[in-house]
């Protein structure tokens, strides 16, 4: 008690000081603007770590935003991983040049974003692909186009086939029926269905989550999760029901994606706020980690300043 009442009676003699004494007026008139500044600058010392699932960092790029301010700003706001795919691939080397233990390199068919789309009809894509799984660690195939029917030609089986028998996760933009072939093929494999199928509804995205247990999502560019920056309640659900199976990104599939990506992950650290901790945890970074077999990082780790 005899701290708490001296804490107190210091606490008046300060503000008596500074209110009813001319130099204790002058004092606090000469710190405002330093009051102000350190307001405006100051930031927490801590945020929580996020799996960036959705990362791109195409030709277009390249001469906008170099792999120094990239692999600063993401260290900055606490992406302990990317997952990139880039097209042509030569650009997800430039970032896994400057720091690989944070860059999780995947591999697009082709050097074009019209083979990203074409190459279930390229006879030559599976030997393409192994060529380069021969030159290059990577850990998986995609961001790639795969649609209905599709998903059951030749060159489709064989690279999905390709894909399971490495234990590569196979990173698909595609529909539901593409899902249902994908997963008929190979029901092994592991599958992260990019922007959780772009319009696909979170009833049917839960629905296809409850039948594919090798079936993960993630969630850059829907809109339809939080609008307004509240949680949307289908989505909140669909989020309890598979808290091991979503992932977030940023999906910077141009550079101008490249300057909002402190935005979006404030907004997902906002909204992970509305779910249970242990579940925003998963969503956030820890099921990116278990997908890739990744070694857990130190949650509390201050970002750089």
């Amino acid at each position: 008690m005899r701290i708490v009442f001296a804490i107190r009676m210091m606490v008046q003699l300060v503000k008596y000081f500074l209110v009813r004494t001319r130099w204790g007026r002058v004092l606090g008139f000469l710190s405002l603007p330093l009051l102000l500044l350190l307001l405006v600058l100051w930031q927490p010392v801590h945020e929580p770590p996020i799996f960036d699932a959705q990362v791109h960092y195409n030709e277009e790029a390249w001469s906008r935003v170099s792999p120094e301010a990239i692999m600063n700003g993401v260290e900055d706001i606490n992406i302990p991983w990317m997952l990139v795919g880039s097209t042509p691939n030569e650009g997800t080397w430039k970032l896994y040049a400057r720091n690989p233990a944070r860059v999780i390199p995947m591999l697009v068919p082709g050097d074009s974003r019209e083979h990203r789309e074409t190459w279930p009809g390229d006879p030559a894509m599976p030997a393409y692909i192994e060529a380069e799984l021969a030159r290059r660690p990577y850990r998986g195939l995609g961001e790639l186009f795969l649609f209905d029917v599709d998903a059951k030609t030749p060159v489709a089986r064989q690279v999905l086939a390709l894909a399971a028998n490495r234990r590569l996760v196979f990173h698909t933009r595609s529909d539901p029926p593409a899902i249902r072939h994908i997963f008929t093929a190979q029901p092994s494999l592991r599958v992260l269905w990019a922007h959780a199928g772009v319009d696909v509804s979170p009833e049917r995205v839960s629905q296809l989550l409850d039948y594919y247990p090798n079936l993960w999502v993630e969630l850059s560019h829907r809109r339809s999760v939080a609008p307004q920056g509240e949680l949307n309640p289908e989505w909140k659900a669909l989020m309890l029901r598979h808290p091991d199976r979503v992932l977030l990104g940023s999906g910077t599939y141009t550079s101008h994606y490249w300057y909002k990506v402190r935005t979006y992950m404030s907004d997902y650290r906002d909204w992970l706020k509305e779910l249970p901790e242990d579940v925003a945890e998963n969503i956030a970074w820890r099921n990116g980690a278990m997908l890739f077999d990744l070694p857990v990082p130190n949650t509390s780790s201050p970002r750089r300043h």
